[in-house]
């Protein structure tokens, strides 16, 4: 089997294309709509090929009950009017009802084998395409899902793929069963009365068009619910995630307004689907019931008109009997095509978020530095910005204007500046997080776009201003950064020194179990200072050789700010220290510090040089925070003294 990457490059080869290059032909576009199912039936070939063949000996033997009850009821209308023995006649019976016997027996052995090989293709399909679906999405880059709802990407992996499997498993299932039944069922009608067999047949000539109008019905309706299901599923996942803030702004009640309006939206628009589908299987039950009805008409009055080749009772109870197993097939049929139509649908909306390549593609050529296998795999951390100029994907405005810059291996650079100044997105494109043009970038004199992504992103440790935490437990979190994680004594230890070094130790200890505290969803039972300094940790945990703190100690307090910064400094085997933030305590110690505004760089230096540039950006930032402290420790020292016994009246 192929790995997850082949298999897509070879799925986007085969079948994903635009919707836009939908071809106009209406078999070449049956190809292209079913080109995922397509793939997988044949990549589970041998699992559908004996579901198939079940299928093929259960319909096959479909025919002969009716022949037994047609013989049945003619050995026991010939033989008591010719005066046959009960012996014989109950002898000849039993054969009959023998017959009946094995035949129902094997049926449902393969009833039983049609459903488990068939079902078993279809598990393994969604398997597969949800496999493949989260390969892609965590193939692309962060301007991809700024782009795209998270709640519409999980509406895709969920109900999208389930109705992609659903007919492989199923939908081949009755499909076939119904398209078997046509071929054996109408011949062993011809072959007991040719003439009756016509005339039972009369309305198929409707079916192909009831069938053509429904498909068309049913994928403009389907379209609509995978939509609109997209945007409840959105809605939901932010209203779950912003539960606080929904609380906090007392907009339970709006919140609550908007997802009823969206679900009455959803149950209007399946009901507009349920109401074609409900049709469908009536509709061709009636048109079959129609030959129902002529046969009993003229088979009975040819029956009760005699002659020698008039109809015999047991042929009609067979017709009759051939006929409603017809009905089922057509139900089926109707089914299928439902089942179908919800696929190609799905399929399209799959192959939209498939056929978006990736703006951070893997290089083709990948290059590492020299001698890096002997240094252990890691860089030495010298990080070189050459006229790097940047805006965000679809975007218009320019985020970073030539920036050019050398931080030495060693150094610890601080990026300070207005909100919207262009640090986040600066430190975000070293693990190219977002796209980088060529000859703009370079790590140990490496272009970025020539590193192997996976490589380079080991060899930076990026903490966010956007604090995550994962459903496990702490020490889950923590080695999350870690390279074949197991609970070995050695990286215990280096998970409890990166929590030293992040100042977090203490707080993990005083949690009910410990490392082994099971955190709620996104940190919900940590503060938003233990939180962001878990964070830290986990990124201290893989030792990178280029540490990226991005605003990461805005929810600290100064004392254990200083904690942090000094556990920094003291790290064995520190390297390349690039950190952003608003407060000067956190960066007057770097080795320099460079002022973004407007994206770009207006000053640089060292905290003392830059003080000495009294109409600077760095200065009016640092009296302006001065001015904030001082303002701090007064209301604090009145608060103090309206407090105290002896203070004021």
């Amino acid at each position: 089997m192929p790995s997850g990457t082949q298999e897509q490059e070879k799925l986007k080869r085969m079948f994903f294309k635009k919707q836009g290059d939908r071809p106009a032909f209406s078999y070449n576009r049956f190809l292209e709509e079913t080109s995922f199912i397509r793939h997988y039936v044949w990549k589970y070939r041998k699992f559908v090929g004996v579901g198939l063949l079940a299928i093929f000996v259960v319909d096959g033997l479909e025919v002969v009950p009716p022949i037994f009850l047609k013989d049945a009821i003619d050995i026991t209308t010939t033989e008591v009017r010719s005066g046959s023995s009960m012996s014989v006649l109950m002898s000849r019976l039993l054969w009959v009802a023998i017959g009946y016997f094995s035949v129902s027996i094997l049926q449902a052995l393969c009833r039983y084998g049609w459903r488990m090989f068939l079902i078993r293709a279809s598990m393994f399909s969604g398997r597969d395409i949800r496999k493949n679906y989260a390969h892609h999405l965590f193939g692309m880059s962060s301007s991809f899902y700024d782009r795209h709802h998270i709640g519409d990407l999980m509406s895709l992996a969920t109900s999208d793929v389930e109705a992609v499997r659903m007919s492989i498993g199923h939908g081949i299932l009755l499909l076939a069963d119904a398209l078997v039944y046509f071929m054996f069922v109408p011949v062993a009608m011809w072959m007991l009365s040719p003439k009756l067999t016509i005339l039972a047949f009369i309305p198929l000539p409707f079916i192909p068009w009831i069938v053509m109008k429904n498909e068309r019905e049913c994928h403009q309706r389907f379209q609509k619910v995978q939509e609109c299901f997209g945007r409840l599923s959105a809605l939901v996942q932010e209203s779950l995630a912003g539960n606080k803030i929904v609380k906090g702004f007392a907009k339970e009640d709006v919140q609550s307004k908007r997802l009823k309006e969206i679900g009455q939206e959803f149950s209007r628009l399946n009901l507009e689907l349920a109401r074609v589908q409900a049709a469908f299987a009536p509709t061709l039950d009636f048109t079959m019931s129609l030959g129902l009805v002529l046969l009993l008409f003229y088979g009975g009055w040819d029956m009760i008109r005699g002659g020698t080749h008039a109809v015999t009772l047991g042929t009609f109870v067979a017709f009759q009997r051939y006929i409603q197993k017809m009905v089922s097939p057509m139900a089926s049929l109707g089914m299928a095509v439902n089942f179908f139509q919800r696929a190609t649908t799905s399929t399209q909306r799959l192959k939209n978020i498939f056929s978006i390549g990736t703006d951070v593609p893997e290089s083709n050529h990948p290059v590492l530095p020299e001698k890096f296998s002997a240094r252990g795999g890691r860089t030495i951390g010298r990080v070189e910005f050459k006229n790097l100029s940047f805006r965000f994907p679809g975007a218009e405005k320019i985020v970073l204007s030539n920036i050019s810059l050398t931080i030495e291996p060693g150094e610890r650079v601080a990026f300070m500046g207005a909100i919207g100044g262009g640090k986040s997105a600066l430190l975000s494109l070293l693990p190219r997080l977002y796209p980088v043009e060529r000859e703009m970038l370079f790590i140990d004199g490496i272009d970025v776009n020539d590193w192997p992504i996976g490589e380079l992103r080991k060899q930076v440790g990026y903490v966010s201003q956007d604090v995550l935490l994962f459903s496990e437990t702490v020490t889950e979190n923590v080695a999350l950064g870690l390279v074949g994680w197991t609970a070995e004594r050695d990286q215990i230890e280096l998970i409890e020194q990166a929590t030293r070094g992040a100042a977090v130790h203490e707080d993990v200890l005083s949690l009910a179990s410990s490392y082994q505290t099971r955190i709620g969803e996104r940190g919900v039972n940590l503060s938003g200072g233990q939180k962001q300094r878990l964070t830290i940790a986990r990124a201290l945990a893989k030792e990178p050789p280029i540490l990226v703190l991005d605003d990461a100690l805005s929810s600290v307090d100064v004392q254990t700010e200083e904690k942090i910064l000094q556990g920094l400094r003291s790290r064995p085997g520190r390297n390349t220290e690039i950190i952003a933030a608003h407060r000067i305590s956190t960066i007057k110690d770097a080795d320099r510090i460079i002022v973004l505004e407007g994206g770009v760089i207006r000053q640089s230096g060292s905290h003392q040089e830059l003080l000495k540039d009294r109409r600077g950006a760095y200065v009016r930032y640092y009296t302006q925070q001065q001015l904030k402290e001082e303002l701090d420790q007064y209301s604090e020292s009145l608060d103090s003294e309206r407090l105290s016994p002896m203070g004021p009246a």
